[in-house]
């Protein structure tokens, strides 16, 4: 299929409409949806209820699910809880450029945070009881998928690539974890290729999730973390909301490489890591003559036990640990 020809068939999204002196100064945000939700999930719109299909009747049964007329919905700003969504939700707050929310979800593709959303349960993580996908490959498939459908709100861009077609001139920054950048990053590609000025496009995540977008990530690392504070889980979302903060109606401000500047500010003002501790190495002999009488003594776990052996100065890999500790439990509780 070429590129005119997926213009033309994507749902509801018309031709180009914006000139460079019609496109008002806007800043398209683009989040990761949230695992939390604030409806309780039925069991018919979890990922996991389609384990029987093939991976495209699987996509059209869960799109013909979540189109059904009587399931209940509510706006995306009040579906999602959690730090990373309560961060989310403040990333529009009134500042010098207007701004627009969007969602990248798993279960819903590319959606403006105004959407109604039913309750559901998908992701783009791995091995997990709702995953969409057995790999990076199927997940793209997924994604690509959505973005043919109409979806909740018909006429809105579907993919990064359409918001980016209909947006020329405007600026894009998506805040993505590892997963669901792999799982969109043909689509960023594309999109970054049809802004006017493709560093306008930036991608607010892990640094090396995916060789080919490297040029349009800026890194977000655990150094951090002290500089804008809050857990690991809302990591991205709290640099993306400091790096926002910067961002005037100058247009040098709306562009890749002054955010990695600023990036690169915040990774400098961290204290430095304190150098992990020294521990002494134990042989296996040694960490089961540790766990035996702890285990005797009443119920407990691998967990907690590693973490007392390593508080007292001492070390042991944790699938090494975890092995020799069922071994000891089989043999205290046989």
């Amino acid at each position: 299929m070429t590129e005119a020809t997926a213009d033309e068939s994507s749902p509801g999204v018309p031709a180009d409409s914006n000139s460079p002196s019609q496109a008002p100064a806007r800043v398209h945000i683009v989040v990761t949806c949230a695992n939390r939700k604030n409806l309780a999930v039925p069991a018919a719109l979890r990922v996991r209820a389609l384990s029987n299909y093939a991976p495209r009747q699987k996509l059209a049964e869960w799109t013909r699910r979540l189109s059904e007329p009587s399931q209940p919905s509510i706006a995306a700003t009040s579906l999602y809880a959690g730090e990373h969504w309560a961060v989310a939700r403040q990333l529009v707050n009134p500042r010098s450029v207007e701004t627009q929310l969007w969602i990248c979800s798993a279960g819903y593709g590319l959606v403006p945070a105004t959407a109604q959303l039913r309750p559901y349960a998908a992701t783009f993580a791995l091995r997990e009881a709702d995953s969409v996908g057995q790999g990076s490959t199927e997940n793209r498939d997924w994604w690509r998928g959505l973005s043919e459908w109409v979806g909740p709100e018909p006429g809105t861009p579907r993919s990064f690539y359409h918001l980016a077609r209909m947006n020329p001139d405007e600026t894009i920054i998506a805040v993505l974890s590892d997963t669901y950048l792999r799982a969109c990053s043909d689509d960023l590609l594309r999109a970054a290729g049809r802004l006017r000025d493709p560093q306008r496009l930036t991608i607010v995540g892990p640094a090396q999730a995916d060789r080919d977008l490297d040029e349009l990530v800026v890194g977000v690392t655990a150094r951090m973390r002290p500089a804008v504070g809050g857990s690991l889980l809302a990591l991205n979302v709290r640099v993306a909301q400091r790096l926002l903060g910067r961002v005037t109606a100058e247009p040098r401000t709306h562009r890749r490489s002054y955010f990695r500047a600023l990036a690169h500010e915040l990774a400098a003002v961290a204290p430095p890591q304190p150098p992990p501790p020294h521990r002494e190495r134990m042989t296996d002999d040694e960490v089961k003559a540790f766990i035996r009488p702890l285990a005797e003594a009443g119920p407990t776990s691998a967990t907690r036990l590693l973490r007392q052996l390593r508080n007292s100065g001492k070390s042991c890999e944790q699938a090494r640990f975890k092995q020799l500790f069922d071994e000891i439990s089989l043999e205290v509780h046989c």
